[in-house]
């Protein structure tokens, strides 16, 4: 079969790093594959061809949507792939605008993050909640499937649960190759501050409101108040988020245990030399930072409402779960999984998502455009070279 594989960008994201194993592994399933992003730049998938539709990364994301929208169509219509899928949120206007009146083309839009958004706290408005939902309604009714990353992402949002419900839509929970994440880790350290007594917390994430990375300064001040610790977020900022955190922080009187590095190519060494992993978030879909802090053994504490966090760490027993809009319990969180007597680690849960069930279950929703084009191989020895 030939597949169009859409996301925005490659960049250094859990979406991206999903993207890149789901080519490589249709591919080696004998599938036709072609990476199309909106911009050009990041690191692609040995042999899949990649096309840039946009020769720049000029003007706001909005803008590089629409501006990608006609580029889109008339490379479809040139390559004539028989299934498109959107892998991403931030492809799916693109794709959904992009490729209509495509004889023949079918799509596939995979849900990989929470339009609901319905946590306390959460910061959203009318319009733009409004907004999703229409966007999920236009979705599932322009889909041929519908692959959500997450059972929570039907959750309140009925386009996607009548989808589930009439067999239109299936749960592909995100894994990773955990023994892949071994080997990356195994570098030098990447920061002195790793290689110091002081336990160091790190989370992992864009500098956007979803991480709720203000919360986690205002319980990192809370527990520097007991105790010596240090916090990392490793992300890219696209406006003023890293001064603006960096203000939260010098106004707390942390700002000299805080280091906002920006966004890492591999993420493992970092992890594997944390204290703890904290993933604050509001939201999520299934966060890939998770899986790969549990492939690594790390304590972590994350909120209950970042997608599926709470089945993850099977509600509490590999990790601690908190309220993303409490900072005392987010502080009093940190302070027991930083501490070698009372932590809690994952142990062996990272087994439950492995690569071969993720492979098989997208193996499973392909059949229903088109057979099979190869016996089923070992998944472990096609994604050791996909970071």
């Amino acid at each position: 079969m030939k597949i169009a594989l859409y996301v925005h960008a490659l960049a250094a994201t859990g979406v991206v790093r999903n993207v890149r194993l789901l080519a490589a592994d249709l591919t080696a399933r004998g599938h036709d594959v072609e990476l199309v992003t909106a911009l050009p730049g990041g690191a692609g998938v040995a042999d899949v061809r990649h096309h840039a539709l946009l020769p720049d990364a000029g003007g706001s994301r909005l803008l590089q949507k629409w501006r990608a929208m006609p580029r889109l169509h008339a490379h479809l219509r040139a390559t004539r792939p028989n299934l498109l899928i959107s892998a991403g949120n931030h492809g799916h206007l693109t794709v959904l605008l992009g490729s209509r009146a495509r004889p023949g083309l079918r799509r596939l839009y995979r849900i990989s993050n929470d339009m609901r958004r319905a946590a306390l706290g959460t910061p959203k408005g009318l319009i733009a909640s409004t907004g999703r939902m229409l966007m999920a309604r236009l979705l599932a009714a322009d889909a041929d499937h519908l692959v959500l990353v997450s059972p929570t992402l039907a959750e309140g949002v009925p386009p996607f649960a009548r989808a589930l419900a009439a067999g239109r839509a299936s749960v592909i929970e995100n894994a990773i190759d955990a023994d892949a994440a071994r080997r990356q880790a195994d570098f030098p350290a990447p920061h002195p501050w790793l290689e110091e007594p002081v336990p160091v917390l790190l989370a992992i994430g864009r500098l956007a409101p979803q991480k709720n990375f203000p919360t986690l300064i205002d319980a990192f001040a809370r527990l520097r108040q007991e105790r010596p610790a240090r916090l990392i977020l490793l992300g890219e900022s696209r406006d003023d988020a890293r001064q603006s955190l960096y203000r939260r922080a010098a106004a707390l009187g942390v700002e000299a245990d805080l280091l906002l590095p920006g966004a890492v190519d591999n993420v493992f060494p970092w992890i594997a030399r944390a204290a703890a992993f904290i993933l604050p978030s509001w939201w999520e879909g299934s966060a890939n930072v998770l899986l790969e802090a549990m492939a690594l053994n790390r304590p972590i504490v994350a909120s209950h409402s970042a997608g599926n966090a709470a089945a993850l760490l099977d509600h509490g027993r590999h990790g601690l779960l908190i309220d993303p809009a409490d900072p005392d319990a987010m502080a009093q969180a940190m302070a027991r999984q930083i501490d070698p007597a009372t932590r809690l680690l994952p142990g062996d849960r990272i087994d439950a998502y492995d690569l071969s069930g993720w492979s098989d279950a997208w193996q499973r929703t392909l059949a229903r455009f088109a057979p099979v084009n190869r016996p089923i191989d070992c998944a472990k020895g096609r994604f050791a070279s996909i970071p």
